[in-house]
């Protein structure tokens, strides 16, 4: 692994933790065959191996801009920015990033990546951590920062109070910085040349409690198709 970008630098998430459960929301999006390029598959590689363990005849290329190791799950890694224009020559059935985008400075140059090296009938599927969720609404009313979006890349929890000591109890830095909402995101996608076809809430806590309402929950899941 580059010894240069390691658990201090967080490279800008790659080192997060992951929810499988947040993968199982969408697993059904992705078919047995399907060739899946994932964006930002960070250190655990997570999607890639619950994709294996359920999927037959699957073929997964993983990109990070940290330089990991190969996993037994990959079948190709590629060591990139995804904030630079790439071209590997190859179109997906399904093109994905999860917890991403927040992450980033340049948006539109990761959506174009997406649209690049999407099938005509492909999907794009990712997800992010949405600004308008009821806890953030309610962290703002009070009066805090609301705990997904920080000040410091050194410590998390500042402005917080209760909040980011309830969701982040170390304070380490998750380095988000950028506030987004269903709406923002939806219209950047629609200016990328992408549709939205559905929406999908999603909460840590509470699993699926809050799926059928995307604009409120702590995690919005787009699933999007080229419009061609």
């Amino acid at each position: 692994m580059n010894s240069e970008l390691n658990n201090s630098d967080n490279s800008r998430g790659a080192f997060n933790a992951m929810s499988h459960d947040l993968y199982g929301q969408v697993l059904k999006y992705f078919k047995n065959g399907d060739k899946v390029l994932n964006l930002g598959c960070g250190a655990q590689c997570n999607l890639e191996k619950l994709l294996k363990l359920t999927k037959s005849n699957i073929s997964i290329t993983s990109i990070d801009i940290v330089d990991l190791p190969m996993s037994k799950y990959v079948d190709t890694f590629i060591h990139t920015d995804v904030e630079k224009e790439f071209d590997i020559n190859q179109k997906f059935d399904v093109v994905c990033f999860f917890e991403l985008l927040e992450h980033i400075d340049k948006t539109d140059i990761l959506i174009r990546n997406c649209v690049r090296h999407m099938k005509d009938d492909g999907l794009l599927v990712f997800s992010f951590p949405n600004l308008a969720s009821i806890h953030g609404r309610i962290e703002l009313l009070l009066g805090f920062q609301p705990h997904i979006l920080e000040v410091s890349n050194e410590y998390s929890n500042f402005g917080t109070g209760i909040f980011g000591k309830i969701n982040n109890a170390t304070g380490k830095a998750i380095h988000h910085i950028r506030g987004l909402t269903c709406r923002a995101v939806k219209e950047l996608v629609e200016y990328n040349n992408i549709t939205v076809r559905s929406m999908i809430g999603w909460e840590a806590r509470t699993g699926k409690l809050l799926s059928k309402f995307p604009q409120i929950a702590p995690v919005a899941i787009f699933i999007c198709k080229k419009n061609v």
